[in-house]
């Protein structure tokens, strides 16, 4: 846009219609009069020359160049009529309020049927004076109409987009919250067990040292399993689908190693477990693996009991261990307000809430207990 037109409020194409009309109109008044010496020029000017603000301005435009039809004149510019046309379209495209393109449009057809019973034409052609304002007005309403519904699919299609980055990025900071709690749960399971059996080691090493190869040897194979499974977790690009986790064997497994590790448990299994649905399996791997963790890391040499129970609808997990100098409390307090003590136990929490389960710890009478809940995924559908 140049800047003087700018300052003007008109564009280079009105500046160039208005220019071009108003030039033929001006010629066909001294060639072909079509009105009093004067009065045709001063017509065309009057009529034609609003035209350069037709976008910026249609309301004001239209209702000045209307007029000027209460001239009184022998005949009309020959294209006097595309004037019409283009200006009063453009007061329906652009004009706003609704009301003020109505009353203009009003006056335009009150101007121009007044024109044409003061001129020479039949009575008749006052219909034409008021189509010719009316048609382009309608034409230009339903443009922009059009146009308003067009921006609105364009506003749609921005907020979806955005709306659609949140979610990415949701997913994103939830697939980075799960290998946290992956790497948590790992790392404080398996690390425990080295601990343990480092401070085996470490005993029979001064005590009877051809004991320790056992604990040692124990501590390498923890390591290097400790490798695999933060590997695993580090999977961002699928969820972890560990399938010797998701098997009763796996459980036994579990078992099986922390006690090696020092720590005593008995595990129970009842009912008949699902088939399939692994990301339950895992769930429940997970939450025995950390109830075990928790007690060889909070109350250690206490044994621990842990039950699994399968119904059909869903499957329970309660460990029960003696309560270790308060720091399990702690811990069952921490997990409601996500402190670092309670990391452990608001895991747990996380994986029964994100399968549509539920999970408590609590501690009376000297023991520590945590239970947990989970639903056969479409049961309660």
């Amino acid at each position: 846009m140049n800047p003087r037109l700018d300052r003007l409020h008109v564009t280079r194409l009105d500046v160039v219609l208005t220019a071009v009309l108003t030039v033929a109109g001006l010629v066909q008044a001294l060639v072909l009069p079509f009105a009093a010496p004067g009065v045709g020029e001063l017509f065309v000017v009057g009529s034609t020359l609003p035209l350069a603000w037709r976008r910026r301005h249609p309301v004001e435009a239209a209702a000045v160049s209307s007029a000027f039809w209460l001239i009184t004149m022998d005949g009309f510019p020959l294209l006097g009529f595309v004037t019409v046309l283009l200006q009063f379209y453009a007061l329906g495209a652009y004009g706003a309020p609704r009301a003020a393109v109505w009353a203009v449009s009003v006056w335009a057809c009150v101007t121009g049927v007044v024109g044409t019973l003061l001129g020479p034409e039949v009575p008749t052609a006052a219909i034409g004076s008021v189509l010719v304002v009316v048609a382009p007005v309608l034409a230009g309403r339903v443009v922009r109409r059009q146009r308003q519904q067009h921006q609105a699919l364009l506003d749609l299609a921005r907020e979806l987009e955005a709306e659609k980055r949140k979610v990415q990025e949701a997913a994103v900071s939830e697939e980075r919250a799960r290998v946290a709690r992956e790497l948590h749960d790992v790392l404080g399971h398996e690390l425990t067990l080295i601990a343990v059996q480092a401070e085996a080691a470490s005993a029979a090493l001064r005590l009877a040292p051809d004991r320790a190869t056992a604990p040692v040897e124990a501590i390498r194979e923890t390591a290097h399993r400790t490798l695999r499974e933060i590997r695993a977790a580090l999977d961002v690009v699928a969820p972890p689908t560990d399938p010797t986790d998701a098997t009763p064997a796996g459980l036994t497994d579990l078992a099986r190693r922390a006690r090696d590790a020092g720590i005593a448990n008995s595990l129970t299994v009842t009912g008949t477990p699902w088939a399939g649905h692994t990301s339950v399996w895992l769930a429940v791997h997970r939450i025995v693996r950390e109830c075990l963790t928790n007690a060889g890391r909070h109350a250690p040499g206490t044994p621990v009991t842990v039950d699994v129970h399968w119904t059909r609808d869903t499957v329970t997990v309660t460990a029960v261990n003696a309560a270790g100098a308060g720091a399990q409390a702690r811990a069952v307090d921490d997990s409601r307000t996500g402190d670092r003590e309670g990391r452990g136990l608001a895991g747990m929490r996380h994986r029964a809430e994100l399968l549509g389960g539920t999970f408590a710890a609590t501690k009376g009478d000297g023991r520590f207990e945590v239970h947990v809940t989970l639903p056969q995924p479409g049961a309660a559908a």
